[in-house]
């Protein structure tokens, strides 16, 4: 086995590290959240003590909103206690020693370590850096009062895991706890949004992320919300594709997103969308979202809404068509001679030939 040795040039000072964090959260962790919260143990051991997460983001090279998810992290892992105004604005962050130890019976100044933002035009509001100023927020604008206890973030990973099929990786583990923490989503509509996204074959973390980000974008809040309008888009997903023919599968990703387009963005209803697919097909004579988009995509500059909207789009075409090709004023041209007859016909007088014959 080889070994090798470590050395070091001399003593710049030390940072205490426990052995705790070494053996049971550091193996876990993501690295990036890992370095973060090092360099607030560093930053304890300097002169000044006032941060930013704009600070800390450029010092790392990543984003103001990896540094929140990175502090984020480390209050669910008990080690850190992030402090808010009224306003939900990130006022410090308190190291924790001991994280078993209740949070109310540490001291106030235990290892605090205060964040600075940029001055501020109203000199009464306190300076601090807003928590949620590049994040996502919950539909009250304001991060979650309380997050998951223990025992609730223990029960929805283990059901996680159970849809998944596989153990979590710390990486997904951080991003389903941030459902909760940045989405605000409760544990319940977490546990429907997996649930959905396997039953439509979709394990991927980042799958499920994006539809969360959906769903928050769309205001869904409970589970009842969130079924209703799946059951309602799933139902027009089949009825679009059975009338491009296709049965037996779900739609692919880039087919919900043509789709979602259709009915969201442009907001046409079935019957429109489902004539749209019978032109494509009698056109081309296969299933083409692209070929059917393009046809949509007119409809919508032409203010249509319904099919008889579609019979007097189709109308105003044919009369600008008829309007833009006159009848032809050319004359017909000569049918071609027939090859037969290609020559110059002659005059014989037979009776007078007969009797220059005779007299010779």
């Amino acid at each position: 086995m080889s070994e090798f040795i470590l050395q070091g040039d001399g003593d710049h000072g030390h940072t205490l590290v426990s052995n705790l964090f070494l053996d049971n959260y550091m193996p876990e962790a993501n690295g990036e959240y890992v370095k973060i919260y090092l360099y607030l143990l560093r930053c304890l051991k300097s002169d000044t003590q006032e941060l930013s997460i704009e600070l800390i983001a450029n010092k790392f090279e990543n984003t103001e909103s990896d540094v929140r998810r990175a502090l984020k992290y480390w209050e669910r892992m008990k080690l850190l206690k992030l402090q808010y105004d009224n306003a939900e604005n990130l006022t410090g962050i308190q190291i924790v020693n001991e994280p078993e130890a209740k949070m109310a019976e540490l001291p106030a100044a235990d290892c605090a370590v205060t964040t600075r933002s940029k001055p501020q035009p109203t000199p009464s509001a306190p300076s601090a850096i807003s928590a949620d100023s590049a994040s996502p927020t919950t539909p009250s604008g304001t991060l979650p009062k309380e997050p998951l206890t223990p025992d609730e973030a223990q029960q929805l990973l283990f059901i996680c895991e159970q849809y998944l099929g596989k153990p979590l990786s710390s990486t997904e583990v951080s991003k389903i706890l941030d459902l909760h923490d940045i989405f605000g989503f409760s544990p319940s509509l977490i546990e429907y949004l997996v649930e959905y996204s396997v039953s439509g074959g979709h394990k991927s973390i980042h799958y499920i992320e994006a539809t969360a980000r959906a769903w928050h974008q769309a205001g869904y809040t409970t589970v009842t919300q969130a079924r209703e309008q799946v059951t309602i888009y799933n139902r027009a997903y089949f009825k679009i594709l059975k009338a491009f023919g296709i049965a037996g599968r779900n739609p692919v990703d880039a087919e919900i997103a043509c789709m979602d387009k259709w009915l969201k963005d442009y907001g046409f209803s079935l019957e429109v969308i489902s004539e749209a697919c019978s032109r494509t097909m009698a056109a081309i004579h296969q299933p083409s979202f692209p070929y059917t988009d393009k046809i949509l995509a007119s409809w919508k500059k032409q203010g249509v809404k319904s099919l008889n909207d579609i019979q007097s789009a189709d109308r105003n075409r044919s009369d600008r068509k008829s309007q833009t090709e006159p009848a032809s004023t050319a004359p017909k041209r000569p049918a071609a001679p027939n090859r037969f007859h290609n020559f110059q016909e002659r005059d014989y007088d037979f009776k007078e030939l007969e009797k220059q014959l005779i007299n010779q």
